[in-house]
C-alpha cells in the first residue's frame, strides 16, 4: 500500500477491473506495492497469496417447473476465436492441431485433462502398433508424416523415452512422460492456443453449419468461434451434438497400470513353475506396464465407467500384492494406475465413406485417400483411409479424426490404434486448415489439394 491507493483501485478507476484484464495484470505485475494476504510466519508461501477479482460470475440457475428441470437462456461469453478449433488432445487431436497450424491456420486446441496424448499417455497405452506392413518379407512403415516425426523426435530425447522390441519391425513402446513433454513442445512450436482443463459440451450451429464450440471449465461455460471444428473426442461428441448420424457400439473397457522395481526382481528365487504375468516392455528398465482387456461396457454410460474404474483399480492393487508375496518379487510395487480409462470405442461416424475389414484386407483403394494404416499383426496389407471417412454426411464444418471416424465395427480394433489416430488427425488438420483458408465447407475442399499438402508434410498415401 502507498497512500491507501492500490493497483486494484487504479484498475477500477480506469474501467479495467474486469476479470480478463484484471487477471492478466495481476499475473504479469505481481502487485509489488501491496501487502500479501498470506500468513507472514510462512513467508515462503505468504508472498504468493493475494486477493484477486473473481474469475467467474454466477448466472441464472436451473429450476424445477412442472416436475421438469429447466435451464434458462443466457448469453455465453466468447472466450476465443480461431480458424480451426480441435476438441480433444489425444493422439488424433494433437496431430490435427499441429497439422492445421503448419498449414497456416490459427488453431485452438481444447483438452479436458491437463496433458496431451489421451489414451496414449494418460491412459498409458504405450505401444505404438499398426505402423506398417510386410512387403516382400520386409517391414514397410506407412504411418509417416507427423506420426513418424513424433517417434523420431522421441528417439532424440535419450534413453528412457522410447524402445523397440524388434529392430526389424518399427512398433516401439514409449515412456508417457516423455511423450507428454514432446507433444507440449510441438504444440508450442506451432503457436497453437492450448486450453487444458476444458471440456467441449456443445456446438454453436446455424442449420447444418457448425460455427464453433461451447466448453465448460473452472471459468464456467464459454464459447470458441471457429470456421472449422475437428472432432477428436474419441467418442464423436461434437458431431453427435451437431446432429450427425452414427453407429454406437459397446466394447471392452480396459485400464493400464505400471509396475515399479521390475529390475529388482530376483528370478533365482522365483518358483520355477511360475506363470505370473510380469508385464510388457518399457523404455525404463525399472518399470513394466500391464494392459487389462476389461469387461464389455458402454463407454458413454457414467455408471458403467464408474463401476469399471473402481474394479480395475482394485484388480491392479490385488495383483501387485500377489506379486509381492512371490519369492524374488518382494520389492516390486504398484507404481501408477492410468488416469484415463481405456474406452476402446463408442460412436462410429456415419460418414460420406466408410471403411471395413473386407475392404482393408483386400487392399481397397480410394481416389480421396488421405491416410494409411498398418496392421499390428503384420498378416494383412496396409489399408487406405478415404477423406470421406472423416466427413459427416450432413453436418458441415466438422471433420472427424481418431477412433470415431466412419468405420465398421469389424475394423475398429485396427482403426483405433495410436498411429492410425495420428495419421487421421494429420489428414483432418490439413483439411480443416485448407477449408478455413478458402472459406469453404470441408467437403468442398478438393481431395487433390489435401493430398498435395499431406505429401509435402511427409505423409504416405500409397
Amino acid at each position: 500500500m502507498k497512500g491507501g491507493f492500490t493497483r486494484r483501485d487504479m484498475l477500477g478507476r480506469l474501467g479495467l477491473g474486469g476479470t480478463a484484464v484484471g487477471m492478466g495484470m495481476l499475473a504479469g505485475r505481481g502487485f509489488a506495492d501491496e501487502a500479501t494476504d498470506g500468513d507472514p510466519e510462512r513467508a515462503g508461501f505468504a508472498k504468493n497469496i493475494k486477493s484477486v477479482p473473481p474469475t467467474t460470475q454466477d448466472g441464472p440457475s436451473a429450476f424445477i417447473e412442472g416436475g421438469k428441470v429447466m435451464q434458462p437462456a443466457r448469453e455465453l461469453p466468447v472466450f476465443h476465436t480461431a480458424d480451426v478449433v480441435v476438441v480433444g488432445g489425444g493422439a488424433a487431436g494433437f496431430s490435427a492441431a499441429v497439422a492445421a497450424a503448419r498449414t497456416g491456420a490459427k488453431v485452438a486446441l481444447v483438452e479436458r485433462y491437463g496433458s496431451l496424448g489421451g489414451l496414449f499417455t494418460d491412459g498409458m497405452v504405450l505401444i505404438v502398433i499398426g505402423t506398417g506392413t510386410r512387403e516382400n518379407g520386409e517391414f514397410k512403415l506407412v504411418t509417416r508424416g507427423l506420426c513418424e516425426e513424433f517417434l523420431k523426435r522421441l528417439e532424440k530425447m535419450g534413453d528412457g523415452a522410447i524402445v523397440c522390441r524388434d529392430p526389424k519391425v518399427y512398433q516401439p513402446t514409449v515412456d508417457p512422460e516423455a511423450a507428454k513433454v514432446l507433444m507440449d513442445d510441438m504444440v508450442q512450436e506451432a503457436k497453437i492456443d492450448m486450453f487444458f482443463h476444458t471440456w467441449g459440451v456443445d456446438v454453436i450451429q446455424s442449420g447444418n453449419a457448425v460455427q464453433g464450440v461451447v466448453f465448460e471449465s473452472k471459468e464456467g461455460r464459454k464459447a470458441i468461434l471457429a470456421k472449422v471444428v475437428v472432432d477428436a473426442t474419441g467418442d464423436g461428441d461434437i458431431y453427435q451434438m451437431a446432429g450427425a448420424g452414427y453407429q454406437q457400439i459397446s466394447h471392452a473397457i480396459g485400464s493400464v497400470y505400471r509396475l515399479g522395481n521390475y529390475d529388482r526382481i530376483d528370478r533365482s528365487k522365483m518358483p520355477k513353475d511360475s506363470k505370473l504375468n510380469m508385464g510388457s516392455l518399457e523404455p525404463l528398465k525399472s518399470t513394466r506396464w500391464f494392459n487389462n482387456l476389461g469387461p464389455k461396457g458402454n463407454g458413454l454410460d457414467v455408471r458403467d465407467l464408474s463401476r469399471v474404474e473402481m474394479m480395475h483399480r482394485k484388480s491392479a492393487w490385488n495383483y501387485v500384492q500377489k506379486l509381492r508375496k512371490t519369492p524374488g518379487c518382494e520389492e516390486v510395487f504398484l507404481l501408477q494406475t492410468a488416469s484415463q480409462l481405456g474406452v476402446r470405442a463408442t460412436r462410429l461416424l456415419d460418414g460420406a465413406a466408410r471403411i471395413d475389414k473386407k475392404g482393408a484386407v483386400s487392399g481397397k483403394t480410394f481416389e480421396d485417400v488421405v491416410a494409411f494404416s498398418g496392421d499390428d499383426s503384420l498378416k494383412h496389407p496396409a489399408f487406405a483411409i478415404p477423406y470421406g471417412a472423416l466427413l459427416p454426411k450432413t453436418v458441415d464444418n466438422v471433420v472427424a479424426a481418431g477412433r470415431c471416424i466412419s468405420c465398421a465395427p469389424d475394423l475398429i480394433d485396427r482403426a483405433r490404434l495410436i498411429p492410425v489416430c495420428m495419421v487421421t488427425g494429420h489428414a483432418a488438420g490439413v483439411a480443416a486448415a485448407l477449408a478455413a483458408k478458402a472459406g469453404v465447407r470441408p467437403r468442398d475442399v478438393p481431395a487433390a489439394e489435401i493430398q498435395k499438402t499431406l505429401r509435402e508434410q511427409g505423409a504416405y498415401l500409397g
